[in-house]
């Protein structure tokens, strides 16, 4: 069973959400275009009751990453109880809807962000098997983040559009041919029956579609008034004071195995003795550059064979928009027997084997945290004995441990590569074996032991300490990743 828990979106996303207001409507034509970012609405909801019921759920499963099969459970029985049956159509369309404008949204908050570095933007289909026709003619197009096109044309661009943008360099541009030609915007007349109003629409775009919800919200954000705006605040907050979401080690995590999650993992380095200002800065590296994580199998990670291809829509779906054009090779590696896990320069993501037999959900936290300890101070004995150095600090213990250690070492790659991908420090003593093969495995075991036992590292190393203390700051402010 596939386990997408997920939690947080770009947060972004979650403050687009989060910053609207409430409007009855009957028809999804009474709340107009830019009307959606100020205010949520689900029509033929004439209540506010219902509408929070409806708000809650979904801004729960933006949150936590749910799919729609999760979220049309839970919600159903609370709207029978309110006397508002539903077909699963509808709910579907209710689900995708508010998903896709409050990641698009998001993006869009970090395109404006990025946009002096990485100043282009490509159109690219998404992943349904039938396409628009104009869709289709848009596909490649490549304009810079400011063209007046993006206005009305930031995916998506109708009920049902899988479309995507994706931001991209000048490098990239000329290798993909340079930037296009502005293409000519043809309207078409459309009557909105509702209020009497004829409307004029870009031919492709469905009606009500043909805005930048980023764009939108950034002007239109308004203070929530209403007493029952009130009472959703208490759990969410308002635009001028939202409540602090909390923020996690692991901000998230596609697994496709049950009992291991990204909250799991946070609950094990919770645990660790004395972190509590390393795991700090860690959590502010991992959330700034929204550090995506896959738990899976190793049938999932070999290549080209039916595990991996039935998993790779929801994996390319949950990873950035960038990172789709690696398709399968997101997650998939040769050798897979060898690894425990493994990251990229490339990526913004960590892929971690998981073991169907360990189960992070029952298993004692404090003891795998004192497992990941231990394991630094075994290394450091083995250093100043004549006993056999220890090869790597994720082996030697139990699978449980094994797997979060896994974790935390590729998290030292991405570390290493957004902190602009240095050598060892001269005169570095290595921990282990592994730490030997190079400068990005030196980076990688030497990162877990910081965060697993500085007090032991200090005394092996202090410059080691001192390297990686400046090392995290560097990358928490790094603007690219770099090998």
């Amino acid at each position: 069973m596939i386990n997408p828990a997920t939690p947080p979106p770009p947060k972004e996303a979650l403050d687009y959400f989060r910053a609207k207001g409430y409007k009855i409507g009957w028809d999804y034509r009474d709340v107009w275009k830019e009307e959606h970012t100020r205010a949520f609405t689900v029509a033929k909801v004439m209540t506010q009751d219902l509408l929070i019921d409806i708000r809650s759920a979904l801004d729960d499963a933006l949150v936590q990453g749910k799919t729609f099969k999760q979220f049309q459970k839970e919600l159903e029985p609370l709207l029978e109880k309110r006397g508002w049956i539903n077909t699963p159509r509808r709910l579907q369309v209710i689900y995708d809807t508010n998903m896709r404008t409050a990641r698009s949204a998001g993006q869009w908050e970090r395109i404006e962000r990025n946009k002096t570095a990485i100043p282009y933007l490509i159109y690219g289909l998404g992943p349904s098997k039938e396409h628009r026709h104009e869709h289709t003619q848009w596909d490649g197009l490549i304009l810079p983040v400011d063209d007046p096109f993006w206005d009305t044309h930031a995916t998506p661009n109708g009920w049902g559009c899988k479309c995507r943008i994706r931001q991209i360099s000048k490098n990239e541009v000329d290798r993909l041919g340079g930037v296009s030609k502005p293409p000519v915007i043809e309207t078409k007349p459309w009557h909105n029956k509702r209020t009497g109003e004829t409307l004029h629409v870009p031919e492709g775009i469905d009606p009500g579609w043909d805005y930048n919800p980023g764009k939108s919200r950034s002007g239109n954000i308004k203070k929530l008034s209403d007493s029952k705006d009130l009472e959703f605040n208490k759990v969410v907050g308002t635009p001028e004071a939202p409540v602090e979401l909390k923020q996690r080690i692991a901000p998230s995590a596609f697994s496709t195995l049950r009992n291991i999650s990204a909250t799991d993992i946070d609950d094990v380095l919770q645990q660790l003795p004395g972190a509590e200002q390393s795991l700090e800065k860690v959590k502010a590296f991992t959330n700034e550059k929204g550090l995506k994580t896959l738990v899976i199998r190793q049938s999932e990670m070999s290549a080209r064979n039916k595990a991996s291809l039935k998993i790779r829509e929801q994996v390319l779906d949950y990873l950035d928009e960038d990172q789709r054009r690696f398709g399968s090779h997101n997650y998939t590696i040769r050798g897979v027997q060898r690894v425990g896990g493994f990251t990229n320069a490339s990526y913004n993501h960590i892929v971690v084997k998981g073991n169907s037999k360990v189960n992070l959900k029952k298993a004692d936290k404090q003891v795998i945290a004192n497992e990941l300890t231990q394991a630094v101070d075994k290394a450091v004995l083995a250093n100043q004995s004549d006993s056999k150095d220890t090869w790597a600090l994720a082996f030697g213990g139990s699978k449980e441990a094994e797997t979060v250690a896994v974790w935390v070492h590729e998290l030292g790659h991405q570390v290493h590569y957004w902190a602009g991908a240095s050598s060892a420090p001269n005169g570095a003593k290595y921990l282990t074996r592994y730490s030997q093969t190079n400068k990005y495995e030196y980076h990688a075991e030497h990162f877990s032991a910081w965060l697993f036992n500085r007090k032991a590292l200090l005394e092996f190393d202090p410059e080691a300490v001192k390297h990686f203390d400046e090392l995290i700051e560097k990358a928490v402010q790094g603007k690219e990743r770099r090998r």
